[in-house]
């Protein structure tokens, strides 16, 4: 476990670590309670309606919150990355599932224990409000993009998230990046195309390999 925790240490942004800047004694006692989930692609962390009494670090893989509307339709929350931490609710159930995009390892971290250390619950919140900004943010450019701005924004944002690879390796299908932009999949189909022919793109593979020619580029289209 202690390599677990070390690992989500050293990966994304101190804005989303759990354990990021925690004193020696709160960082022991998150060591001494979290305990290991992995799963495959395509299996559920936990699901919608589901008891919300742990929060998760995700160690390696990928993750896709979503949820179902009244109606059936899905919407595709966000994507998780190694480093990330979720699984927060603000009230006893989960309002979305967790389903694993590639084979993923996790912490688990009850949530009374984060409850019981004064310095981890101030740490949980902190965590908790910056995901409510990044999603009131979401919801904002959202709005006043077009559909192809849309596409190109959410491709610069994952190519920034990998580590601005000459090849990104998407979890996710087409769909899921859809239903998380609020489009059509011809529309996310007809914009990479527009992409790969403006060069800034290369030709999407069978296994989800995705060249990025001109990175910067996604951002100014």
């Amino acid at each position: 476990m202690l390599a677990l925790l070390d690992i989500c240490h050293a990966t994304a942004s101190a804005r989303g670590r759990l354990c990021a800047c925690l004193e020696p004694h709160s960082l022991g006692r998150l060591r001494a309670v979290a305990g290991d989930a992995r799963l495959v692609a395509g299996e559920v962390l936990f699901g919608q309606g589901a008891p919300a009494d742990a929060v998760y670090g995700l160690r390696q893989g990928a993750v896709m919150l979503a949820t179902r509307m009244p109606d059936g339709r899905r919407q595709v929350l966000s994507f998780l990355f190694p480093g990330d931490t979720f699984g927060f609710s603000a009230d006893d159930s989960h309002g979305c599932s967790a389903i694993t995009l590639r084979r993923s390892s996790f912490c688990r971290i009850p949530l009374s224990a984060l409850e019981e250390d004064g310095e981890l619950a101030v740490r949980m919140h902190a965590i908790a409000q910056a995901r409510m900004a990044d999603t009131f943010e979401h919801m904002v450019r959202l709005g006043r993009m077009t559909a192809g701005e849309r596409v190109s924004d959410f491709l610069f944002w994952l190519w920034r998230r990998l580590d601005q690879p000459a090849e990104m390796a998407l979890p996710m299908r087409l769909l899921d990046i859809a239903d998380h932009l609020g489009l059509r999949l011809e529309t996310v189909s007809r914009r990479m195309a527009a992409l790969r022919r403006a060069g800034i793109l290369g030709p999407l593979s069978t296994d989800g390999v995705l060249p990025v020619l001109d990175g910067p580029a996604l951002r100014q289209r």
